[in-house]
């Protein structure tokens, strides 16, 4: 059986290598022997899943919109197609019955058609932007209600763990 030799300093010098020293006073190391453990704040999963209906709620509220969006621009083109049609029946109308010097006539008439319909698109635009501002505007107001109640249960949870 080996004995150690008790004026073995090695040992005891080891407590001062440099190394040693550095992790021995790391400030970082040294805070963390104060930190309590931390505690996951909340179960995400448990979230998501008492909150699916909302998602689903929420996917279904954007496919509704990106379906209103296309039916905007679907009835944009359809008033652009209209007045372009009947620009081009007034410019064979001119071409039948004035004859083909009349380009200058066909050419006010077809921008008269096209400054019309672009006026009616950029009208519905501007009643989709409206409308949309509108709604941001009350959610804005929801939400600022919202998170008001979240952050009072959450003092209200603070309070009831510190009673405990």
């Amino acid at each position: 059986m080996a004995q150690n030799n008790p004026y073995d300093m090695s040992q005891w010098m080891k407590a001062f290598d440099p190394e040693q020293m550095r992790r021995m006073w790391d400030p970082q190391n040294m805070m963390r022997a104060f930190q309590q453990p931390q505690q996951q704040m909340f179960d995400m999963e448990e979230v998501i899943r008492a909150n699916q209906r909302n998602f689903d709620a929420m996917a279904e509220a954007n496919k509704s919109a990106a379906e209103a969006y296309k039916s905007l621009i679907d009835k944009q083109m359809d008033i652009f197609n209209q007045m372009t049609e009947k620009a081009r029946e007034q410019y064979d109308w001119i071409e039948q019955n004035a004859g083909p010097d009349q380009l200058k006539a066909k050419t006010a008439a077809m921008n008269e058609a096209v400054e019309e319909a672009l006026k009616m698109m950029r009208r519905m635009a501007e009643e989709a932007r409206n409308a949309n501002e509108e709604a941001y505007s009350m959610m804005q107001a929801r939400l600022t209600e919202a998170t008001g109640k979240v952050e009072a249960t959450a003092k209200r949870a603070a309070g009831a763990a510190k009673k405990s």
